[in-house]
């Protein structure tokens, strides 16, 4: 593949972080929860919508949980995807729909820092950093990077919930938040869970 460098791994593991074991439970954290539904989406989701959400586990006028279950966050994002892009092909609802979680993350006090971050070090720099950046917001993503150019990278993700359109959103989303311009992704091929992702840029 000519890969430039091999970087990101080493970059990429959090410390501290282990990934979740057979028996443990995959959670999504309140933060990815609260800046969906309480920012990016607040007063776009029709009221059939919040009372599915309530049904499944995501009650939204009551306090947030510190934690919420991957099945519940994924029949969450079912539910919402279906009410916001009724007529969208279902590749593009769910791309559309990874752009807006990160797009309400950034309205939450960590991913105002985060966002912070990225700015300061560039697509690129961010990119190695993603591994990090997933784990914040769930305890069973990881990522590994091949970087191709300066401006190009392959990502590796070890789960996309069959939907790697959604990652591709989450991608997007996040390298344009770095300063990147004209992001473009696509799927490279799907592994078990997970998928392989190429990402590229201008700067």
């Amino acid at each position: 593949m000519g890969a430039w460098s091999m970087q990101g791994l080493g970059e990429t593991r959090e410390l501290g972080v282990r990934r979740p074991s057979a028996t443990q439970r995959r959670l999504v954290f309140e933060h990815t929860v609260e800046g969906l539904y309480r920012f990016s989406l607040r007063t776009r989701l029709s009221s059939q919508a919040w009372q599915a959400l309530r049904g499944v586990g995501i009650d939204l006028s009551k306090p947030l949980l510190p934690a919420y279950s991957y099945e519940t966050w994924r029949r969450g994002l079912e539910i919402t995807v279906a009410d916001l892009y009724p007529v969208l092909p279902r590749e593009e609802a769910w791309r559309l729909l990874g752009r807006e979680v990160v797009n309400g993350m950034v309205h939450t006090l960590m991913g105002k820092a985060m966002v912070g971050v990225a700015r300061l070090l560039g697509p690129l720099r961010s990119l190695r950093r993603l591994n990090n950046t997933l784990r914040s917001a769930d305890n069973y993503v990881e990522s590994r990077l091949t970087e191709l150019s300066p401006t190009a990278c392959e990502v590796w993700l070890n789960e996309v919930m069959d939907q790697p359109a959604y990652y591709q959103g989450v991608l997007e989303a996040s390298v344009a938040l770095a300063g990147a311009q004209r992001v473009r992704t696509r799927v490279v091929a799907r592994e078990g869970a997970g998928a392989r992702l190429h990402v590229e840029w201008e700067e």
